[in-house]
């Protein structure tokens, strides 16, 4: 059983009062430590002040780099010892995984199939550039089939006068694997899980 501070799965399995596999306490282990992280990113990483302009600005890798780092230290030693943490691994030649596709980030254990988690992470500012989401679900689903991660999750930080916008709505309604979750960092210090099915995978 991990454990940080108050992050304990013990209380949200019983809250679900159903059995749940191994792989799925590790899950929502991680789950409930990067709402934690994202939680605990101070503005600055959230958008990024530009000398000389009028509003701060979204940066995809500054908000990663931050989230990466806070993950870093709130998952403890014992579920690092089990799975590692990585972002945008190259997977060109490796002998299972063929597409050259490079999540953000990816929690697994490195040498065996033991594979936890996919994440991408998209800006609000992927509003005007709505193929990027489409192929970043692309890369999630691929990952779930061909790489046998357990769950997939996009992270979509950012909003437009406190809302999503209705093309990035319209993408995630049209998530018809239930084993993507999305969860929406609207800012700082707010995210939730906006999307997720409720079939039982």
């Amino acid at each position: 059983m991990y454990k940080h501070e108050n992050l304990n799965i013990r209380d949200m399995v019983t809250v679900l009062g159903v059995n749940i596999t191994m792989m799925e306490q590790d899950f929502q282990y991680f789950l409930k430590s990067l709402i934690k992280a994202a939680e605990n990113m101070e503005p600055h990483y959230f958008q990024l002040p530009v000398a000389g302009g009028d509003e701060p600005e979204y940066r995809e890798r500054v908000y990663c780099y931050e989230l990466y780092h806070q993950l870093r230290c709130i998952l403890g030693n014992d579920f690092q010892s089990k799975y590692k943490l990585n972002g945008e691994v190259d997977k060109k030649g490796h002998p299972i995984i063929r597409k050259a596709k490079k999540p953000d980030f990816i929690v697994h254990a490195p040498g065996d199939m033991n594979n936890l988690v996919v994440i991408e992470v998209k800006s609000i500012k992927v509003e005007k550039r709505i193929n990027e989401l489409r192929k970043d679900l692309e890369t999630l689903e691929y990952f779930l089939n061909e790489a046998e991660y357990y769950r997939g999750v996009m992270l979509i930080y950012g909003s437009v006068n406190g809302e999503l916008p209705e093309n990035i709505k319209r993408k995630i309604a049209n998530i018809d694997d239930p084993r993507i979750m999305v969860l929406w960092h609207s800012e700082p210090n707010n995210i939730k899980i906006y999307h997720r099915h409720l079939r039982r995978i």
